[in-house]
C-alpha cells in the first residue's frame, strides 16, 4: 500500500509543481482572454467531465488498494473511497485556474473566440451533450480490444518463452 500512496504522491507532487508554474501564467494574460476561455469550460463542460472522470478513476485506485490489502473489510474501503472521491471533488475548483493557463498556453485569444461560438453551436452542444456517452462507449471497447490483444500477446510471449526453454 505505501508504494502505491508514495506513486500517487509524487504524481500529485508533480501536478502541484506544473500548477503553480502555471497559475503564474495566467495572471499574465488579458482579461478578455480569461473570461473567453472560462466561457470555454463551462460551455464544454470540462469541471463537470473532470468530476465525472473522478468517479471513473477513483475505483481503478481503491481497486489497486484493496488488492495489496485483502485483510482490510470492504466497508472500510467503501468508507475509504467516499472520503478520496468527496476530498478530489472538493478539490475541483483549484483546477480551473491551471487549466486556464494551459488553454492560454495552446490557444491564441482568436482561436478561444472560435472555440466558444463553436460550442456555443447547434453541433458544439450536440458534442458537449454526447461526449460522456462516446467516452463510456470508447472506454468498453479499449476494455474489450485490451483484453483480447493482451490474450494475444501473452500466447505469443509463452510460446515464445517455450521455444527458448522456459516455462511461463
Amino acid at each position: 500500500m505505501a508504494s502505491i500512496v508514495c506513486y500517487y504522491g509524487r504524481v500529485v507532487a508533480v501536478v502541484m509543481l506544473i500548477t503553480g508554474l502555471q497559475i503564474h501564467d495566467a495572471a499574465a494574460m488579458d482579461a478578455e482572454k480569461h473570461a473567453n476561455i472560462e466561457a470555454l469550460l463551462k460551455d464544454t463542460g470540462m469541471l463537470a467531465n473532470m468530476s465525472r472522470m473522478i468517479d471513473l478513476l477513483i475505483p481503478q485506485i481503491m481497486g489497486s488498494l484493496k488488492k495489496e490489502n485483502p485483510k482490510i473489510p470492504d466497508a472500510v474501503w467503501d468508507e475509504f473511497t467516499g472520503m478520496c472521491t468527496e476530498e478530489m471533488k472538493r478539490s475541483l475548483p483549484e483546477l480551473e485556474e491551471p487549466v486556464i493557463a494551459i488553454y492560454d498556453a495552446n490557444f491564441s485569444a482568436d482561436e478561444i473566440k472560435q472555440l466558444v461560438v463553436f460550442y456555443q453551436s447547434p453541433v458544439g452542444r450536440k458534442i458537449v451533450i454526447q461526449l460522456p456517452q462516446l467516452m463510456q462507449q470508447s472506454v468498453a471497447m479499449g476494455q474489450s480490444w485490451g483484453q483480447q490483444a493482451g490474450a494475444h500477446a501473452i500466447e505469443r510471449i509463452r510460446a515464445a518463452a517455450k521455444q527458448k526453454g522456459y516455462d511461463l
